[in-house]
């Protein structure tokens, strides 16, 4: 649970409108990120939540999942959304919810590669914000790059 704590500091303290916004990070494991926020720090004029919000809280989701991945893999690197495709399926009348899961080991394993030996690398990340249902309220189809530093050291988690 520590880890979860860590990535919220991160979140608030580097992404300061998660904080506006009420996120926490519910949970972290076996390559899943949950995050959650109250719907009324997200609201709109129709008492659902805001779109920007749901875009903004899936692609916070994107980046504290790789920040977490990358520090398992001893890696520090500097995470970018660079494109989003997004689906708002339906309204979200309830607290948000966003998961986001790494992509499947192999796939994983070549985005690493890549990373190590080129340095920078990309990869798409689909989060998603869930309804107590279970069905699915938005999709985001986010492209993330990722780049090292000069120095390979501990990422921010």
């Amino acid at each position: 649970m520590q880890i979860a704590t860590e990535l919220e500091q991160t979140l608030h303290e580097l992404i300061p409108i998660s904080c506006a916004m009420g996120v926490k990070v519910d949970h972290w494991e076996q390559g899943q990120l949950q995050l959650s926020a109250p719907l009324a720090n997200n609201i709109n004029h129709q008492q659902s939540a805001f779109g920007g919000s749901l875009f903004s809280m899936a692609a916070m989701a994107g980046w504290g999942l790789l920040q977490l991945a990358l520090a398992a893999e001893q890696l520090e690197a500097n995470i970018v959304i660079a494109d989003g495709a997004v689906e708002y399926q339906r309204p979200v009348f309830e607290p948000l919810v966003c998961q986001v899961d790494l992509p499947a080991r192999a796939d994983w394993q070549t985005f690493v590669d890549q990373l190590r030996s080129q340095r920078r690398a990309d990869l798409t990340l689909e989060p998603r914000l869930v309804l107590e249902n279970g069905k699915t309220a938005m999709q985001l189809r986010g492209h993330f790059v990722v780049s090292l530093p000069a120095e390979i050291g501990r990422a921010h988690v």
